[in-house]
């Protein structure tokens, strides 16, 4: 597959959210991206409470829709925090076609979940190096290069589909980044020309955190634009595991 026109809006999503990483250069984190002071001691407090309170690796999931910010925020955090980052878009599927039958797709068929659960989060959780080929964005295939992830007390997985219930075996707790949709449309748009546009990616993004992971089922909600002020769902570390939502796949 080609880099060109062709690849789902999902690669254009996420290269905005990743753009706007810990070096805080891009328009994304000009516009709010970045967290302020406030919530960012309130994440960090979160991930400090649950650090540890398994009594082995924590796994935190920062999930939303592309170009929230959660790129951002993910590095932000790692670097109060010492947390190891892996991201959801490093093991997005190559090759990806027309559905059978025509039909649209939904969120976890652009992802190779067996290879992030045995590659990455495998390996993390016991304590060991991550080690893996990345999803190369420019080509459409694995990156020749080897990604490798240090061990750590804490683990961020970031990126759309990261607090997927399938994962809820190896994720703990999830953080939803709360950006409204014109402040994330607005920042696709500044970057995707309109012949990329891929409108069913934006709708298995709908209905995932509609109908698979709503926002309510979230551990703790933060938002991905300005003014940062953060919304909990609930008290951090009395809220639910990652996955165990009460709306189950196929339920609004």
């Amino acid at each position: 597959m080609r880099a060109s026109s062709s690849l789902p809006t999902a690669r254009q999503a996420e290269k905005v959210a990743r753009a706007g990483g810990p070096e805080g250069t891009s328009t994304s984190a000009r516009r709010g991206g970045r967290l302020g002071n406030d919530e960012l001691n309130k994440a960090a407090g979160a991930l400090e409470r649950w650090r540890g309170a398994s009594g082995t690796v924590t796994v935190v999931a920062i999930d939303g829709h592309g170009a929230s910010g959660k790129s951002t925020i993910a590095g932000q955090l790692s670097a109060v925090s010492g947390a190891s980052v892996v991201r959801t878009d490093d093991f997005f599927l190559t090759g990806l076609g027309v559905p059978a039958g025509g039909g649209g797709r939904d969120l976890r068929s652009y992802y190779d979940v067996a290879r992030l659960r045995n590659e990455a989060l495998g390996p993390l959780r016991a304590g060991r190096e991550a080690c893996y080929h990345p999803f190369d964005w420019d080509t459409g295939r694995l990156s020749p290069a080897r990604e490798h992830v240090a061990p750590s007390s804490l683990v961020i997985l970031e990126g759309v589909y990261s607090a997927a219930p399938e994962l809820s075996d190896l994720v703990d707790w999830a953080i939803y980044v709360d950006t409204p949709e014109p402040e994330r449309l607005g920042r696709l748009r500044e970057r995707i020309a309109p012949e990329d546009w891929d409108r069913d990616w934006l709708r298995a993004e709908k209905e995932y955190f509609a109908r698979v992971r709503s926002v309510g089922s979230f551990d703790l909600v933060i938002r991905g634009t300005a003014p940062t002020v953060p919304r909990e769902a609930r008290t951090p570390g009395q809220g639910r595991r990652a996955g165990k939502s009460s709306t189950r796949p196929g339920e609004r």
